[in-house]
């Protein structure tokens, strides 16, 4: 049967391979993308990369009902970390109105883009995609499954980790960088022709030195997911309704001390927030590596019990390029009011691993490429898994409360055997 999603990525590849070779034509408007410093109500921050010679950093933008004059704004550019000779330009917009619609242009260009802003107030559904272990392949893998989880038409994503695979001895190669931001620009759009804004957290491929490093070792990161303060991990809070709290699983701050210290603080100050998801890169419980490595274990002494009692309700995890989805856990048991590690991290690898099956602690786990739809409500978390075909091949449903007296599916508490 003719099989048009694959013809399709394979010319999506000759073009993307096309335009590397005339790396400087238009590399602005092929590299222009989005993401958030602050309240993703109110504000949105809006990037691209140009050669070192063009410096302006302007945009003109309103809100997409409003045909009327354009509101001007400009930002700040700097020099590429790792002295590579490009500029990255990034324009703050704050001030906006919720829930809306926004058409923009990066000057001097005549090409329009748009984004929604996030609501202020959780009414009905918002979904979002979650993913990690990007570029790690060919274009053709990344791009397949970027183009399929723009299809579900998300708010924005979060990824978590190993993003373009830049660093993968001791040096950091720029150029994926560059490629990777230029497939998210060509594939991330809904179909009703939104940008989708990323949201990230750090894995080993994203830091000089992969592990035990520190925040200035991780600049380029930095400087292409910008937030507030240097320490690499932060917390992204939608309102009261959601927040995100992006974690350095050990690669350029470690699991244990200050962050740890940190990650209890953040949880106590947002018992109000209804939803409350953690994304970090190295899985707590890994469904393919050894459950005793060095960066899980850690995870599981430090963090594990600050999620529980901190109303953390599902953990977004990255890294074994798998699928894996665990039973709801509490202290050690399989418990319903537990929280729900999901992912493993494999949106662009050519070659997924297969989990190993007699891990007590897995629910569901797949050897595929995938990435996770959120719906969230103010009464429910729905999770699916869809595959870069779009075929659904997981879905898990949680009713929530500030109260937390969650109801998932119901499960026998048990201790479970020792980790291998």
């Amino acid at each position: 049967m003719f099989d048009l999603c694959r013809v399709r990525g394979y010319c999506y590849v000759f073009l993307f391979c096309l335009r590397l070779s005339f790396c400087w034509a238009g590399l602005a408007e092929e590299t222009v993308y989005l993401t958030w410093q602050g309240n993703p109500t109110t504000s949105m921050t809006v990037q691209w990369i140009t050669p070192s010679r063009e410096r302006q950093s302007r945009i003109v933008y309103r809100p997409r009902q409003e045909m009327g004059d354009w509101l001007e704004r400009a930002g700040e550019e700097q020099p590429f970390p790792q002295a590579a000779p490009y500029l990255l330009h990034r324009v703050t917009l704050d001030h906006l109105q919720p829930n809306t619609l926004y058409t923009f242009k990066v000057m001097p260009y005549e090409k329009e883009y748009q984004f929604l802003t996030a609501p202020s107030e959780l009414e009905g559904e918002l979904h979002f995609v979650v993913g990690g272990d990007m570029y790690h392949d060919a274009a053709s893998f990344m791009a397949r499954t970027c183009q399929a989880a723009a299809k579900t038409n998300p708010l924005f994503a979060v990824i978590g980790g190993d993003i373009a695979y830049a660093v993968k001895s001791v040096k950091e190669e720029i150029g994926r960088w560059i490629e990777w931001i230029k497939i998210w620009h060509a594939t991330m759009v809904t179909p009703a022709g939104n940008l989708v804004p990323v949201v990230a957290a750090v894995g080993n491929h994203d830091v000089v030195g992969q592990y035990d490093q520190t925040p200035a070792q991780a600049a380029v990161f930095s400087a292409l997911f910008p937030m507030p303060g240097e320490r690499v991990y932060n917390v992204l809070d939608f309102s009261s309704y959601l927040s995100l709290f992006l974690l350095d699983s050990g690669h350029a701050n470690p699991i244990a001390g200050k962050q740890t210290e940190w990650l209890k603080d953040a949880l106590n100050s947002r018992q109000k927030t209804l939803h409350r998801f953690a994304v970090y890169h190295v899985p707590a419980y890994p469904s393919v590596r050894h459950a005793q490595n060095r960066q899980s274990a850690a995870i599981r002494t430090c963090w594990v019990p600050l999620f529980e009692e901190g109303g953390v309700q599902v953990a977004f995890e990255h890294h074994d390029h798998a699928y894996k989805r665990t039973y709801p856990l509490r202290q050690g048991r399989i418990h319903p009011l537990g929280v729900v590690y999901i992912g493993d991290g494999a949106w662009g690898v050519e070659k997924s691993r297969k989990p190993v099956a007699t891990r007590p602690y897995l629910a569901k786990s797949a050897s595929v490429r995938h990435f996770v739809v959120v719906t969230l409500t103010p009464s429910t978390q729905y999770f699916r898994c869809f595959t870069d075909r779009s075929r659904l091949i997981d879905d898990y449903l949680l009713q929530v409360t500030l109260q937390r007296k969650r109801q998932s599916v119901p499960l026998p508490p048990g201790k479970l055997q020792e980790l291998d």
